[in-house]
C-alpha cells in the first residue's frame, strides 16, 4: 500500500466550486491551448522556446488557481515543484535537465483538471476502486501533452509519476531505474509535500513524521537512492 493517496499527492480538483461549468470551462481553455501549441510545434526553435515559456507560465497560473480551490491543496503543485528542483540540483543535473524536470513537476497533475471529483472532502482514505479511478489522471495527462513537440519527451514522466519503484502497483509497467528520473523525483516530492498538508481524514504530519514514512517506503514506493535527498528538503 502506498503512503498517501491521490488526494494526498495534491491532485488538483475543483472541490469547492459548486458550478461545474467552471470546471468544464477550464478544461476547454486548456484543450484550446494544446490545440494551438500542436500547430506551432513545428515552428522554428526560437518560436518554440517562446511558446513553451508562455505555456508553462499559463500552466503555473492555472495549477495555482485549481490547487487553491481546495483548502487541502493550496500551493501544493508549487511546493512539489520547488522540492523537485531542489533535489535535481543536489543530484548535479545540468540546467537543461533541471528545466525539463521543473516543467514536468508543474504539469504532472494536468490530467486531473477535467475530472469532476469530490474526493478531497471525503473524511476517510480512498478505497482501491477510488484510487484506481483517480490515478487514471496519469494516462490522461500523458496523452494531453503527447501532441506538443516540446513537451512530448516528458510523456513517460507524466505517465509514471505515481509508479512504485518496486513495480508492485503494476509489474508489467516500468519500475526501478527504468522509470524516468523525473517521475521518481516527482513521486517522492509529491508524497512528502502531501503528508505535510492536512486532509479531511487526518491532520498534517510533522516533517519528522513525514520523513519517517518516506524512509519506511524506501525501495518500495520510492527510489532508495533519492530518499536521502528528501531529508535535505526545506
Amino acid at each position: 500500500e502506498a503512503i498517501g493517496d491521490v488526494r494526498a499527492h495534491g491532485g488538483p480538483t475543483l472541490v469547492n466550486v459548486s458550478d461545474d461549468d467552471l470546471q468544464i470551462a477550464l478544461y476547454t481553455v486548456l484543450l484550446k491551448i494544446i490545440d494551438t501549441l500542436r500547430e506551432k510545434s513545428a515552428a522554428p526553435a526560437e518560436v518554440k522556446t517562446d511558446t513553451k515559456t508562455i505555456f508553462v507560465a499559463a500552466i503555473r497560473d492555472m495549477m495555482d488557481y485549481v490547487d487553491g480551490q481546495s483548502t487541502y491543496t493550496v500551493g501544493h503543485t508549487r511546493a512539489v515543484t520547488k522540492h523537485v528542483v531542489q533535489m535535481a540540483s543536489r543530484l548535479g543535473l545540468s540546467d537543461p535537465e533541471i528545466d525539463d524536470i521543473e516543467t514536468a513537476a508543474w504539469i504532472h497533475n494536468i490530467g486531473l483538471i477535467n475530472q469532476a471529483q469530490k474526493l478531497d472532502a471525503l473524511p476517510r482514505t480512498l478505497t482501491q476502486d477510488e484510487l484506481k479511478q483517480a490515478r487514471n489522471h496519469t494516462v490522461m495527462g500523458a496523452e494531453m501533452i503527447r501532441p506538443i513537440q516540446f513537451l512530448s519527451h516528458l510523456v513517460p514522466t507524466i505517465r509514471y509519476h505515481h509508479a512504485r519503484f518496486d513495480g508492485n502497483n503494476n509489474p508489467s509497467e516500468p519500475h526501478g531505474e527504468m522509470l524516468p528520473l523525473g517521475a521518481r523525483l516527482i513521486c517522492l516530492a509529491d508524497a512528502y509535500q502531501a503528508m505535510l498538508e492536512p486532509r479531511a481524514y487526518r491532520p498534517a504530519l510533522a516533517r519528522d513524521q513525514a520523513l519517517l514514512e518516506i524512509d519506511k517506503m524506501s525501495g518500495m514506493q520510492f527510489d532508495p537512492a533519492l530518499v536521502p535527498f528528501a531529508h535535505e528538503l526545506s
